[in-house]
């Protein structure tokens, strides 16, 4: 029984400091995700700044040439937008799979500590 109850034991602590790890890795994941919205909000100020550049210029330019390029130029600005979307998008999106999957594997790990812990009080 002592055997038993000292294995028991050495797993719940196996659980424990499992759990802990996936804890802190949560956590981690969690912080780089408010320092991306942090990075997101920064890229639209950048964005909403250029797009005034854009329209000053427009409206500095004289002829048609002038303002086929400030065209150009804001065509650009858009794609390079677009793309930084794309991007911090499947990024987000990677890094919520990581976070579900820690949420569950710590679920998981709690679930199993408590079956020890009964099983450890019986």
């Amino acid at each position: 029984m002592d055997s038993n109850n000292e294995k028991l034991k050495q797993q719940l602590q196996t659980l424990q400091k499992q759990q802990k790890d996936a804890e802190l890795s949560l956590d981690m994941l969690k912080h780089e995700q408010n320092e991306r919205i942090w990075l997101e909000e920064d890229f639209e100020r950048i964005c909403y700044e250029e797009r005034e550049s854009l329209e000053l210029m427009r409206e500095v330019w004289q002829g048609d040439q002038a303002r086929n390029f400030g065209y150009y130029l804001e065509d650009l600005q858009a794609d390079e937008k677009n793309k930084w979307r794309q991007t911090f998008q499947a990024e987000e999106e990677k890094r919520q799979e990581k976070i579900n999957t820690y949420q569950k594997n710590i679920y998981q790990l709690e679930s199993k500590q408590q079956d020890i812990q009964k099983e450890l009080f019986q």
